[in-house]
């Protein structure tokens, strides 16, 4: 008995922290989004899909700082990090809100800072092409 007592405390310990970790991801990659009642979060800044369609980034979870205006204007929305660096708000398959940052096919990141900035950056756009090897160099 004492043993499936254990068992059952620590399957419960190894769930809040999967929850707790999945609740503070403060960005998305390219391809991805945030579906009704999800958000991103860093330190007292959220970034949330509502369920009133309107994506809003709240500060202390009480004061918005920003929103997509998209209140009321679809059901059952989605934010999505296109692969060409655009933000979308989507109902169904029509966009309501979009961020105007299409670039190309590339990979894009959205991040909540933790100086209150929601920010997509986008791949290296240079490099040297200098990447050494793991093998010893001559």
């Amino acid at each position: 008995m004492a043993h499936a007592f254990q068992a059952t405390q620590t399957l419960a310990i190894l769930l809040l922290f999967l929850l707790s970790n999945a609740v503070a991801e403060e960005l998305l990659f390219s391809g991805e989004g945030l579906n009704t009642g999800e958000f991103l979060e860093n330190g007292p800044y959220r970034f949330i899909m509502q369920n009133d369609c309107n994506l809003v980034l709240y500060v202390n979870r009480t004061r918005a700082l920003w929103s997509s205006r998209t209140n009321g204007r679809g059901t059952t929305c989605r934010a999505t990090l296109q692969n060409n660096g655009n933000l979308v708000v989507l109902s169904g398959t029509d966009v309501v809100w979009t961020s105007n940052t299409a670039r190309g096919s590339n990979n894009y990141r959205l991040i909540v800072q933790g100086d209150g900035n929601v920010v997509i950056y986008g791949a290296a756009l240079w490099a040297t092409n200098t990447v050494q090897s793991n093998r010893r160099l001559l």
